[in-house]
């Protein structure tokens, strides 16, 4: 009788250490799902942040800091495509600008149609003039450069002019400084 007490209380100890074990790893593999997530968001890959954060919520279903990861990724998403067509814009190099008194709307559709052209139809800046007392739409321009980067040259544009751009997903909407 002895013996089998023994056993028992060993085996019970051993279930509960298997318990305790496999709860620790489960804490363990959560945390490192969760890091993986956070890699991924500061890496600007929203999606693969998701997937870690969902695998955390299998392991950890009450984990209150995936809850709130998962529910930025939307926001994440649209800034990581805000980003990278920034970061298209900035790579396209212009051959050559010659504004000569030029309106900010006539610049804006001529840098337009010169970003596409130098990025091979795979960009086009989709300029949005937000400018309804006309306050800068009307403002000439003259600019004459030869291989400047497009972000520059709109840059030197709107600095002329008296304009700021904002850069979404969509487009570049350009509207008065300080509006």
């Amino acid at each position: 009788m002895k013996k089998m007490t023994a056993s028992i209380a060993i085996g019970l100890a051993l279930t509960c250490a298997g318990v305790a074990q496999s709860k620790k790893e489960k804490e363990l593999s959560a945390a490192a799902w969760y890091q993986k997530g956070m890699t991924a968001l500061k890496a600007g890959d929203p999606m693969a942040a998701k997937t870690a954060f969902e695998n955390v919520l299998k392991i950890k279903p009450g984990y209150t800091p995936a809850k709130f990861q998962l529910a930025r990724i939307p926001e994440l998403n649209a800034r990581a495509k805000v980003a990278r067509r920034k970061a298209l814009f900035e790579n396209v190099m212009i051959p050559e600008i010659n504004f000569n008194k030029a309106t900010l709307e006539e610049a804006l559709e001529a840098l337009n149609v010169l970003i596409l052209k130098a990025s091979d139809k795979k960009l086009a800046a989709n300029f949005v003039l937000r400018d309804p007392k006309v306050k800068v739409s009307k403002q000439e321009v003259t600019l004459k450069m030869k291989n400047i980067p497009a972000s520059v040259a709109l840059r030197y544009v709107l600095d002329g002019t008296g304009a700021i751009a904002k850069f979404d997903e969509h487009a570049i909407v350009i509207k008065p400084l300080g509006e």
